[in-house]
């Protein structure tokens, strides 16, 4: 039996080393990268991309590149998420090799994706394919955190919701088809996980919300869907938001039931237990937290 199959610390342990074979250089970009990539998340994206991948017959040096090219421009991401928002906690890239620095290493974080993608062993057109999604995603979630950034206390409900598909779903559901474009997946399965990368990263979004309402974040100045609830004179706000992170969580399971039972499906099944589920940016902070 393959060593990680029983847990995700070996798949987190190679995913890293093969990150830190991307920034080795003694520039300064490589080294505010390194400390960007290296602040501790759980590697969502990335783990998301290879547990889909193993679940349907993939193996991990097949899509180890591309994990670690979808966490690259993840990060890439939250560095410039942080430069908007500005929010506290670990020191940020920007306040720590300046706001420049920060620009620059987060344009190349991105770039990184094309990089590794050149290394994945796959057929021409499903490259096309896989870079098709990726970019696809990637635009959905600047599409995303424009939405959130004019997202006021009045804003409807639905479009938090929009926010929360393109800002966080677009990206974990890319992550799962990726992982099974190129383990080769029957198109049933593809559409499955994909499916339920979508509802795991809704249902993260609301759960981080969540976390939001109870730390009451001074660092936070959008508004929580609580909040949107609360304003629009929902009943019970808090249990609202909460149940309809489960609606989500439940789908991610239905979505993940379409997939032959294995261990590794199990393994993502495992994420979206309430306890475990990470919000979109947990675990580690940039400048606040990120996953």
């Amino acid at each position: 039996m393959d060593s990680w199959v029983g847990g995700d610390g070996v798949l987190v342990e190679r995913v890293r080393e093969a990150i830190a074979g991307r920034w080795g250089g003694g520039d300064g970009v490589s080294g505010a990268a390194r400390y960007a990539l290296g602040a501790g998340g759980v590697l969502l994206r990335p783990l998301l991309l290879v547990r889909s991948a193993l679940a349907v017959g993939g193996r991990l040096e097949d899509v180890l590149p591309a994990a670690v090219g979808v966490e690259c421009a993840h990060v890439g991401g939250l560095i410039h998420d942080d430069l908007i928002s500005r929010r506290e906690g670990r020191e940020a890239v920007h306040s720590r090799f300046g706001d420049g620095t920060a620009i620059i290493t987060g344009d190349a974080l991105g770039f990184t994706w094309f990089e590794a993608l050149a290394d994945v062993e796959a057929r021409a057109e499903v490259v096309v394919e896989v870079m098709r999604v990726q970019a696809n995603a990637g635009r959905l979630a600047c599409k995303g955190a424009a939405l959130e950034l004019g997202l006021g206390v009045d804003a409807p409900v639905s479009a938090y919701l929009e926010m929360a598909h393109y800002k966080t779903a677009a990206m974990t559901s890319a992550a799962c088809r990726i992982g099974a474009l190129l383990a080769g997946a029957a198109p049933e399965h593809t559409v499955a996980l994909a499916g339920f990368g979508e509802a795991l990263g809704m249902a993260m979004h609301l759960r981080g919300d969540l976390t939001r309402d109870l730390a009451q974040d001074p660092g936070e100045n959008r508004p929580t869907l609580t909040d949107l609830l609360a304003r629009h004179a929902h009943p019970n706000p808090g249990q609202q938001a909460n149940d309809l992170a489960e609606h989500y969580t439940d789908r991610a399971l239905a979505q993940l039931a379409q997939v032959p039972d294995g261990p590794h499906r199990r393994a993502l099944e495992a994420w979206t237990h309430p306890g475990d589920l990470p919000s979109p940016r947990t675990a580690t902070k940039q400048s606040s937290m990120h996953a």
